[in-house]
């Protein structure tokens, strides 16, 4: 049960009905956004991975606090949570202190939802080798929601996994890391207001997912100077598909 009040959101998503894993991988900028989104909307059944501790520049576009300086990001979002709500966090919720990538994870590892918040794109592209075993194999992860930022735009990807079209139509959009300007955490191209933005419409992504796939977009491409809102779904790879 959540530890905060759910009445008014509760007629329009209620996480008690949610019984579905979600792992949020990369506490930066969006990633710390998005937990305590999911926190507010009483969400437990949460893992977060990060290995990076927190640092001065991180309080400018990250939910951390002056006190969580030199903490490792997941053990301050432990203590925001008491901070939040008076209580230690509920059993299903974890925090993971380490890295991810293809030494330490399996496809069986991550059942439900991930959230690729990571701060590089060579990263991601390790995580999705470690999540998504070869053909003729089954992923434990059924969606994936993948976001890409820079100072005034970003990218929010929603992937139906059980769809290897679009996984594979996703995966082939990971760009170098020379040739991006992404970022997720307090590089000096992160700005907090873009990362809110972007974090709320994930979450708004991953509630459609667990309640309505037919109302996920692919793709949002959001342009805030000035402002433009793009979305895709190519038919041939729909979400609800």
């Amino acid at each position: 049960m959540a530890d905060l009040s759910i009445i008014r959101h509760q007629s329009i998503f209620d996480p008690t009905k949610v019984k579905v894993p979600i792992h949020i991988i990369g506490a930066g900028a969006t990633g710390s956004r998005i937990w305590l989104a999911l926190v507010e909307l009483g969400m437990t059944d949460i893992t977060v991975y990060d290995f990076d501790n927190v640092e001065a520049h991180n309080l400018a576009n990250q939910i951390y606090l002056h006190d969580d300086i030199g903490k490792p990001k997941v053990h301050a979002l432990r203590d925001y949570y008491t901070r939040k709500t008076g209580k230690e966090p509920p059993e299903g919720m974890a925090f993971v202190p380490r890295k991810v990538d293809q030494d330490n994870t399996t496809f069986e590892s991550m059942p439900g939802i991930v959230l690729l918040l990571t701060d590089s794109m060579a990263s991601r592209r390790d995580i999705y080798g470690a999540l998504f075993p070869p053909v003729g194999v089954q992923s434990a992860t059924i969606g994936l929601i993948e976001t890409r930022m820079a100072s005034s735009y970003g990218n929010i990807f929603t992937i139906n996994c059980l769809n290897k079209k679009q996984l594979m139509y996703w995966a082939a959009t990971l760009p170098t890391d020379e040739r991006t300007e992404t970022t997720v955490c307090g590089s000096s191209i992160s700005v907090g207001p873009t990362a809110s933005v972007i974090a709320n419409l994930a979450v708004w992504q991953l509630i459609n997912l667990l309640t309505d796939r037919n109302a996920v977009e692919y793709e949002i491409s959001l342009f805030l100077k000035p402002l433009i809102v793009n979305m895709e779904n190519p038919r041939d790879y729909s979400t609800a598909a």
